[in-house]
């Protein structure tokens, strides 16, 4: 039988100019080059999504801090800091 005994090796062609070129199979590189490329798509993705979501904590953190403003009246400073309150004098004796 023709070809029966060169199963499993490389074919070969001639590229004119008396060149000789064996065609591999490149499947293993092809299936290597696109699980690297998946997983730098996966960390690409992840990173955004973590960016994404630290940005929207970011954001409601922010809006839970103004409705926690107390606007008695009964506070007297501008920002609410410890110790920055006018201390408070005792009445005088006359």
């Amino acid at each position: 039988m023709p070809g029966a005994g060169d199963r499993g090796k490389a074919l070969a062609r001639w590229l004119g100019a008396g060149l000789l070129v064996e065609e591999v199979d490149n499947t293993v590189t092809l299936i290597i080059l696109a699980v690297v490329g998946g997983v730098i798509g996966l960390l690409i993705v992840i990173l955004l999504l973590k960016k994404l979501i630290t940005f929207i904590l970011k954001k409601t953190r922010e809006k839970k801090k103004e409705c926690l403003v107390s606007s008695s009246g009964n506070d007297n400073t501008e920002n609410g800091l410890p110790g920055s309150k006018a201390e408070e004098k005792p009445p005088t004796k006359v």
